[in-house]
């Protein structure tokens, strides 16, 4: 870790926040969603933050290509609302493109990209972009850009597209950085190889790099006897996985990383202790990998289920139930937020 850094790294608390949806990309089966209650959701929220730091809300808008709604048209009127109420935001930017034609959509994206930060980013909460999603997992269209044809081009192009957006307009809270899914395998080397192989350019305009991880829910197994140390390993092993990945791309320790998603979801044999245990763990892991690793923020994913009736756990993702009740977890990253984000 170079010292440079680190310094501003130990006295820096965590900047936390949340997915304040309940839809979920799913891999398996799922339930109709239930509608939202957007009074219940900011009352929550409100809840969660401490006065006085930042608590920032991860949200998401789609390319599905020519013709697409624009990033403004599907989530300026959310971060319009979030942010007159006192949150923060940030703003994930998929590439789901319907026809699958890179050689058409990866120019229509980064378009898409540039649009975004042209017409959101004089709103000073809102802070980031993420340039893609999942790009590296190739197996789940519904969750993940890594099925779409065109992906790295989209992602490469994009983020270079998004900090010359900012840096000409003059939007200098607005960071930009793309995410990557904790699988556990080898298979993705080519993923590394070719992000290896954008340029200066491209390493330039990074300013974070996301984590997405998931403890005994999707990559390495984290259950068994001892859940909680379980996800704790998995959790610093990701984080360990992809510091490594990224230098192997040429991409500096200076660039921070970000636990873009992390979750565990209730439902049928997955208990609200078992959710409060995940919780704990990961959380804790990351705090205590956050300087030797230059990790400034975490996002739960997510405020509350999709469908608590639903049989699939893939709907259950939530510290609440699809009423707005709270489950256990709720009060536990009340209490993380408060103790680590000060």
């Amino acid at each position: 870790m170079p010292a440079r850094f680190a310094h501003s790294v130990v006295t820096a608390p965590l900047v936390f926040g949340i997915y304040p949806g309940g839809a979920a990309g799913t891999v398996g089966p799922s339930g109709p969603r239930v509608a939202d209650n957007f009074r219940a959701e900011l009352n929550a929220l409100q809840q969660l933050r401490v006065p006085g730091r930042p608590f920032v809300l991860h949200l998401y808008a789609s390319y599905t290509g020519p013709g697409s709604l624009s990033a403004e048209a599907q989530a300026g009127g959310l971060i319009a609302a979030y942010t007159a109420a006192g949150f923060q935001t940030e703003l994930v930017l998929a590439y789901r493109p319907t026809d699958r034609n890179p050689s058409v959509d990866a120019p229509g994206f980064v378009s898409f990209v540039r649009a975004a930060v042209a017409t959101l980013g004089s709103n000073p909460d809102f802070l980031s972009v993420q340039v893609t999603n999942e790009a590296n997992v190739a197996g789940a269209p519904n969750a993940a850009d890594g099925y779409y044809p065109g992906v790295i081009d989209a992602l490469i192009d994009g983020v270079v597209a998004a900090k010359a957006a900012a840096e000409e307009l003059g939007f200098g809270q607005i960071t930009v950085g793309f995410n990557w899914a904790y699988a556990g395998d080898q298979s993705e080397l080519s993923f590394w190889r070719r992000l290896g192989s954008a340029g200066p350019r491209f390493r330039r305009a990074l300013d974070w790099v996301g984590l997405d991880v998931y403890p005994g829910t999707w990559g390495p197994s984290a259950s068994g006897r001892d859940l909680a140390a379980a996800a704790a390993k998995t959790t610093i092993d990701a984080l360990s996985a992809l510091r490594g990945y990224l230098r192997r791309a040429g991409i500096s320790d200076d660039v921070a990383l970000h636990i873009a998603e992390n979750g565990y979801p209730t439902g049928p044999g997955r208990t609200t202790k078992m959710q409060q245990a995940v919780m704990r763990a990961a959380v804790d892991a990351v705090n205590s990998r956050r300087i030797v690793d230059n990790v400034t923020d975490y996002r739960w994913f997510d405020l509350r289920d999709a469908n608590s009736a639903s049989a699939s756990f893939e709907d259950h993702y939530g510290l609440m139930n699809d009423a707005y009740t709270p489950k256990p977890a709720f009060d536990t990253y009340r209490g993380l937020v408060a103790t680590l984000g000060t």
